[in-house]
C-alpha cells in the first residue's frame, strides 16, 4: 500500500539500530529502514506519539513509549512489526533508557512515585514480560549505562537533552556519575565542565555525552575519571541530539534527518532516508465555531455578530441566513474583529506570513479586502470603533495609543505610557473623545481623556491605586469606571493579618459641573408611580418601536460636554458592596457591571479547571437598585445604541436585549434561537488545511518572540537568522509532535529560561486513567503474593489526600497482602495497576489478607484516587520533620516550600506558624517550581524579635506576632527555579541564615502566558529579567550558588539517605552550639504601689 504514495524526508527522531537494521520514529509512527537509508517501512499505526525506541541485544524486540490508552507508558514490540503490547500501568514514564544485557528487562525513566513531579523522576526495570515494576534504587537519575563486558556505570541526571535551552549553564545542567570500581560507589566527574553535558553512556571503553561547549551540541567523550576530554563531532548550527550507540558508530539527529557517525570524523553523513507516507497527520479536519471560537464583535445594529473561529474570520446574522466568510480560507490568522460604524468589519490579519496589518471587508462573504492599512510597529493589542464615524482606537505593545482616521487615511498617536500598556478604550457617545486606563506608576492607574481632534491627554481621576474600565453614559452626562480605591480589610483566619480581597467597586464622575448626582431620590406623593415618557410607552407598545429605534439611533448625538474644573472631585461611588469588578457599560437610565467570586486558589480551583462565574449586575436609577441579570458571564459587549448586548460564557455566546434579566431560568442547556438568545455557533464551519496552518504558527511564535523578548537585541542571537535556518525545516514536519519540537528547538536558539511551547490540536486520544491506591506494592517471591510494603497516609482528614485503604473502619496494615482486584487474582504478570486501568475514582473491590498465617482473607471495597502524588508529597514533607526533630532532640523544626504559588504559600504558614516558638527552623525550598510570592515568606523571614507580650496565665507570645527568635537555614538544590531562584538569593543576600545545597536552576527571566497560537498552543517570551543590585543580570542562567555545596551522590538514594538533608541538621546543630538560644529571663516586674 506504501508504495502508492511519493516519498517524502521526514522529521526523524529517535534513533536506535542493530547490525542491519534502522529504527526510528517520524509522523509519531515507528519506521524501519536499511542501515545505509533508502525507501522506509512503516512498523505501527498508533493513535499516540511514539518515543524513544531501544532494539533489544537480540535484535528481536523493540521497547518504546506510547500512550494509546491515555498514560505514557512502556510497550513492546517485534522489529519486524506487529501489535503493541503495554508492559506497564503505572503513567507518568518520561523515556526508554535500555534494556537489560540480557533483553529480558526494560530500564525507562519514570515519575509515576515522583514527589516533585518530572524533577526527581527515576529509573525502573520491568520485565519483558510484563508486571510489577522495579526501582534501580539510585535515586533521582535519566540514564543509566554499563561498562561493555564490565561492571562498571555511568549516571545521567537533571535531563537527556540540551537543545530546548541552548547554551544553558544554570545549576540543573547535566551531572555524570561514575560507579569506578562496580561496587555501587558513585564519583562525580566533569563538575566544573564549561557545557551542558547529558545523556552520558559507556562506549568503546570511554563515555560518551552531548555538550555545547562551542555554542552548538556536540558529541564528546572522556575517560572514566574525567580526563582526556575530547570533542568527538564539529557540527555546526543545528544540534546533535537523540544519539544511538552501535558496535562502531552512532546515529543521531540533527536539523530533522538521521546522521550516521564514526569515530575520527567531525561530523556526521546525513542517511538519505525517504518516507511513503500517506501522511495522516497532516490531512484536513473540519472545526466547528462552538469549539473553536476566539473573539468576537456585536455589530452596531445588533443584527449580526463577527468572530474569529480558529484564525478564520466570519460573520452571521444572529439565528437566520448563511455564515459569511471574510478573506483567505486557509494559512492566514484574522484576529480581533471590530465593526465599524457603517458595517464595515476591520480585522488584524498576516495574510503574508510577515508584519501584521489592518483589513477592511465589506458585510457579504469575500475573499479580498476591500482595503489593506499599515500599521504602527510592535502588536496590537486592541481596538474600538468610533460610533459615529469609520475610525478606530489601537493599542500595541509599545505602550502606544493610536487613533486612525479611515476616512482620511491618517494615523495620530494619542498617547504613550512608559510604564504598562494602555488599556480600556471607549469611545464617547459623539466620538470625538477617547477615555482610556494608564498607568502613574507601576502601582497605581488612572483615567485619561484625549480628543481625537487634539491630542493631548488629561488625566481625569485621582486614583487610590488603580482606576480601569471607563464606559461613556450613552447620553453623554457621566463616566462610569471602576476602581480599587475601598479599604476594607478581611482579618485572617489562621495568623495575625489582613488582606484587601474585595478592593473594587464602580463610580460615576459627572462630567458637568451643574449635574448632580443621580443616586438622589426623587420627591414623589405616597402611592404614587412615576409616569413613563410617551415616547417610552410607545416604543414598548406599538409595532412600530423598531422603526421609532432605527430613527432615534440615526440621529446625531450632541457633542459632548465636559466641565474641566474640579472634574477630578466630582467622582460618586455607586452604592453596592466593595468586591472583584470586571467591567462597567452604561444604557439609558442604568448601568450595567460584571462582578466576580472571590477564588481560593486551592488545588481544586486551579484557574484552567474554574468556570466563568461572573454575575451581571444592573443598578436602575429610577429605582436605586440593583437588580442580577445573569450568572456565568465571561465577558460582556454592548453596542452603541445600547439597545443590545452579547455575553460570553462557557456555554457559548448569547445575544440579548440590553439589561434583559434572564436570571431566573432553571440553569439547563438552552436551544439556540431568538427566542433563548443563544447562538448556534456549530454554524460556523471551516476546513483546516494543516500545512498552512503551521507555516501562520511558525511565523507567529517567531514574531511573539521578536517583539516581546525582553531584550531589544535578542541577547546577541541573530533571530532573523534563526527563522531562516528552522524555516527551511517546517515542510519536513508532518505530525502535531514534531511541530511542536521545532519550535521548541527554535525557541531554544534565544538561550533562555521561560521560553515554553505547550497545549495545542493534537489527535483525540482515548484516555483510560489509572486508579491509584497510595501505596507501594513488592511481589512477595515466598508468599506469590503482592505485599503492601508502605501506605501513604498523607492529611488522614482529606480523603483525596491520602491512601483510600486508610479509610477509618478498614484496617488495612503494612505488610498485608493484596490478592485481588474486583475479584480477578494477581499473579507476578498481572500487576494491580492492569487490574485498576479505567478505575480512577471509582470504587473498586481489593480482597486482602493479614501476613499472619491463618489470616483468611477478606474483601474490602474503596474508591481509588486519581492521583497519589499529594499523598506521597505529605508523607515526604511530615517524614522530613520527624527526621529534623529526632536529630535536634526537637528544638529545630522543618517545613518545604514546593513552589512560590499558592500551594507554596499554604505549606509556609502551616509549616512556619506551628513552628515558630522553636529554636531554629530549616526551610527546605529544593525541586521549588517558583512563582511569584516570594516576596511575601520573605517579609516573614526578616522580621526580628523584638520582645514579648506577658500576660498573668499563660505563656509568653513574641512581639511582633510569628517571629522566629531562634535560627533559620534554608536548603536548595538545582531544581529551585525562577522565584525559587529569587528566594534563595535573597535568603543568602539578605544573611537571614545559612544556605545550604546545590546551585540553583538560573532562570529568573518572567513570562505571562498571555499569548495562544491559533490551534490553543500557548508560546511564552521571556519579559522581563531581574537585576540585583549586587549580582547584576548574573542570576539567570547561573543560579545562585549557596554558602556550602552538598552533593546528593546516587549511593546515597540506595542507602535510603538525604545527605543534604543530614548535613543542614547537622549545620543547624552547629549553630546552636555556637548561639544558643537560652530561654528568656524576664526583668522583676515594676513595683507601681
Amino acid at each position: 500500500m506504501e508504495a502508492m504514495y511519493s516519498p517524502v524526508l521526514g522529521y526523524l527522531r529517535f534513533p536506535t539500530f542493530g547490525a542491519n537494521q534502522l529504527y526510528f520514529v517520524a509522523e509519531d509512527n515507528l519506521w524501519e529502514v536499511s542501515l545505509m537509508g533508502g525507501r522506509a517501512q512503516r512498523l505501527t499505526e498508533s493513535r499516540s506519539e511514539l518515543q524513544t525506541p531501544r532494539l533489544s541485544p537480540c535484535g528481536r524486540w523493540l521497547a518504546l513509549v506510547a500512550a494509546e490508552e491515555g498514560e505514557q507508558e512502556v510497550y513492546c514490540l517485534p522489529a519486524e512489526g506487529g501489535p503493541l503490547r503495554r508492559l506497564t500501568y503505572v503513567g507518568h514514564v518520561l523515556h526508554i533508557d535500555g534494556w537489560s544485557a540480557d533483553g529480558t528487562s526494560i530500564r525507562f525513566c519514570g515519575a509515576h512515585r515522583s514527589i516533585h513531579g518530572n524533577a526527581d523522576a527515576q529509573l525502573y526495570e520491568v520485565s519483558l514480560e510484563g508486571g510489577l515494576i522495579h526501582s534501580v534504587d539510585l535515586g533521582p537519575a535519566r540514564t543509566l549505562s554499563t561498562e561493555p563486558a564490565g561492571l562498571r556505570r555511568v549516571l545521567g541526571r537533571n535531563t537527556v537533552q540540551n537543545s530546548r535551552w541552548k547554551r544553558y549553564r544554570g545549576g540543573c545542567h547535566g551531572e555524570i556519575w561514575v560507579d569506578a570500581s562496580g561496587k555501587g560507589t558513585f564519583e562525580r566527574i566533569l563538575g566544573d565542565h564549561p557545557g551542558n553535558p547529558v545523556a552520558p553512556i559507556w562506549w568503546q571503553s570511554r563515555i560518551y555525552f552531548l555538550s555545547d561547549v562551542d555554542r552548538t551540541g556536540n558529541l564528546w567523550s572522556c575517560q572514566p575519571d574525567g580526563s582526556d576530554l575530547h570533542q568527538e563531532t564539529k557540527e555546526i548550527g543545528f544540534y546533535v541530539r537523540q544519539p544511538a550507540y552501535g558496535e562502531s558508530k552512532v546515529i543521531y539527529h540533527r536539523a530533522g534527518s538521521l546522521c550516521r557517525w564514526e569515530p575520527g570524523k567531525e561530523t556526521g553523513e546525513v542517511l538519505p532516508i525517504t518516507l511513503p507516507s500517506p501522511q495522516f497527520h497532516v490531512q484536513r479536519k473540519f472545526v466547528y465555531g462552538s469549539e473553536e471560537w476566539e473573539d468576537f464583535a456585536l455589530h452596531p445594529k445588533g443584527h449580526s455578530v463577527a468572530l474569529s473561529v480558529r484564525g478564520r474570520l466570519a460573520s452571521m446574522p444572529l439565528w437566520e441566513l448563511a455564515v459569511q466568510q471574510h478573506g483567505k480560507r486557509q494559512g492566514t490568522r484574522y484576529r480581533l474583529p471590530t465593526y465599524l460604524a457603517d458595517g464595515r468589519l476591520a480585522t488584524i490579519a498576516d495574510e503574508q506570513n510577515s508584519q501584521e496589518e489592518l483589513l477592511l471587508f465589506v458585510e457579504e462573504a469575500s475573499v479580498s479586502p476591500l482595503d489593506r492599512i499599515e500599521l504602527p510597529e510592535g502588536r496590537v493589542q486592541s481596538m474600538a470603533a468610533s460610533p459615529t464615524q469609520p475610525a478606530l482606537l489601537l493599542t500595541t505593545s509599545r505602550l502606544e495609543l493610536w487613533y486612525l482616521n479611515l476616512e482620511k487615511g491618517t494615523l495620530t498617536l494619542l498617547d504613550v505610557s512608559n510604564l504598562r500598556e494602555i488599556e480600556d478604550v471607549t469611545f464617547s457617545p459623539d466620538g470625538n473623545w477617547v477615555a482610556y486606563s494608564k498607568h502613574l506608576n507601576t502601582e497605581q492607574s488612572a483615567i485619561f481623556f484625549c480628543s481625537v481632534d487634539q491630542p493631548e491627554p488629561r488625566q481625569v481621576t485621582e486614583p487610590v491605586r488603580y482606576d480601569f474600565g471607563p464606559a461613556f453614559d450613552p447620553e453623554g452626562q457621566w463616566l462610569y469606571f471602576l476602581s480599587s480605591r475601598t479599604y476594607q480589610p478581611i482579618w485572617d483566619t489562621v495568623q495575625i493579618g489582613a488582606s484587601f480581597a474585595r478592593s473594587m467597586k464602580p463610580y460615576l464622575i459627572t462630567l458637568r459641573s451643574d449635574l448632580r448626582s443621580p443616586f438622589l431620590e426623587q420627591p414623589a406623593a405616597l402611592g404614587e408611580k412615576e409616569e413613563e415618557e410617551p415616547e417610552e410607552r410607545e416604543e414598548e407598545n406599538s409595532e412600530k418601536s423598531a422603526e421609532k429605534k432605527e430613527n432615534k439611533k440615526k440621529e446625531d448625538p450632541a457633542p459632548l460636554r465636559i466641565d474641566w474644573e474640579g472634574l477630578s472631585q466630582r467622582i460618586i461611588e455607586f452604592p453596592v458592596n466593595e468586591g472583584i469588578y470586571g467591567q462597567v457599560f452604561g444604557l439609558r437610565k442604568r448601568v450595567l457591571f460584571s462582578e466576580f467570586p472571590l477564588s481560593s486558589g486551592s488545588e481544586e480551583e486551579k484557574p484552567s479547571k474554574r468556570k466563568p462565574e461572573g454575575l451581571l449586575w444592573a443598578y436602575d436609577f429610577e429605582k436605586q437598585e440593583k437588580e442580577l441579570l445573569l450568572q456565568g458571564l465571561d465577558y460582556l459587549e454592548v453596542n452603541p445604541s445600547a439597545r443590545t448586548m452579547a455575553y460570553a460564557s462557557e456555554e457559548g455566546l448569547r445575544v440579548l436585549e440590553a439589561g434583559a434579566n434572564v436570571n431566573e431560568e432553571d440553569g439547563s442547556p438552552e436551544e439556540p434561537s431568538r427566542k433563548t438568545g443563544w447562538l448556534d455557533l456549530d454554524r460556523l464551519r471551516f476546513a483546516v488545511e494543516l500545512r498552512p496552518e503551521w507555516q501562520q504558527m511558525f511565523h507567529e511564535a517567531w514574531r511573539l518572540q521578536r517583539e516581546f523578548f525582553w531584550d531589544e537585541e535578542m541577547s546577541g542571537v541573530r533571530w532573523q537568522e534563526v527563522a531562516g535556518q528552522y524555516l527551511l525545516l517546517l515542510d519536513r514536519v508532518a505530525s502535531r509532535a514534531e511541530l511542536s519540537d521545532l519550535i521548541w528547538e527554535m525557541q531554544g536558539e534565544l538561550g533562555t529560561s521561560h521560553a515554553y511551547e505547550y497545549g495545542g490540536d493534537y489527535p483525540p486520544k482515548r484516555r483510560y486513567q489509572l486508579g491509584r491506591l497510595g501505596v507501594d506494592l513488592d511481589w512477595d517471591v515466598a508468599a506469590k503474593r503482592y505485599v503492601i510494603r508502605r501506605l501513604y497516609t498523607g492529611d488522614p482528614w482529606r480523603s483525596k489526600i491520602r491512601s483510600p485503604l486508610c479509610e477509618p473502619g478498614l484496617n488495612v496494615r503494612e505488610g498485608d497482602y493484596l490478592c485481588a482486584i474486583g475479584g480477578v487474582p494477581l499473579d507476578e504478570q498481572t500487576s494491580p495497576g492492569e487490574l485498576l486501568l479505567h478505575q480512577a475514582e471509582q470504587m473498586v473491590p481489593l480482597t486482602l489478607q493479614h501476613p499472619e498465617k491463618d489470616a483468611k482473607s477478606r474483601i474490602i471495597t474503596v474508591r481509588t484516587l486519581r492521583s497519589e502524588r499529594a499523598a506521597r508529597y505529605r508523607d515526604w514533607v511530615v517524614g522530613n520533620r520527624r527526621f529534623v526533630a529526632e536529630q535536634t532532640a526537637g528544638r529545630v523544626g522543618y517545613l518545604h516550600i514546593p513552589d512560590m504559588s499558592t500551594q507554596g504559600l499554604a505549606e509556609f504558614h502551616r509549616g512556619f506558624l506551628a513552628q515558630v516558638h522553636l529554636a531554629g527552623l530549616l526551610l527546605d525550598v529544593r525541586y521549588n517550581a517558583g512563582g511569584m510570592v516570594s516576596p511575601l515568606i520573605l517579609e516573614k523571614l526578616v522580621h526580628r524579635h523584638l520582645g514579648y507580650d506577658v500576660r498573668r496565665w499563660g505563656a509568653p507570645e513574641s512581639y511582633p506576632y510569628h517571629t522566629l527568635r531562634g535560627h533559620l537555614l534554608a536548603l536548595t538544590n538545582q531544581f529551585a527555579g525562577s522565584d525559587g531562584d529569587m528566594f534563595s538569593y535573597s535568603f543568602r543576600e539578605l544573611k537571614i541564615g545559612p544556605l545550604l545545597g546545590k546551585r540553583t536552576w538560573g532562570g529568573v527571566i518572567g513570562i505571562d502566558s498571555r499569548y495562544q497560537l491559533v490551534d490553543g498552543t500557548t508560546t511564552t517570551q521571556p519579559q522581563y529579567s531581574i537585576w540585583f543590585h549586587k549580582a547584576g543580570w548574573n542570576v539567570e542562567n547561573q543560579g545562585v550558588t549557596p554558602d556550602e555545596v552538598i552533593e546528593d551522590a546516587p549511593h546515597d538514594y540506595a542507602a535510603g539517605r538525604d545527605a543534604q538533608l543530614e548535613r543542614s541538621v547537622q549545620r543547624m546543630l552547629q549553630l546552636l552550639e555556637e548561639q544558643p538560644i537560652e530561654p528568656v529571663r524576664f526583668t522583676a516586674r515594676p513595683r507601681l504601689g
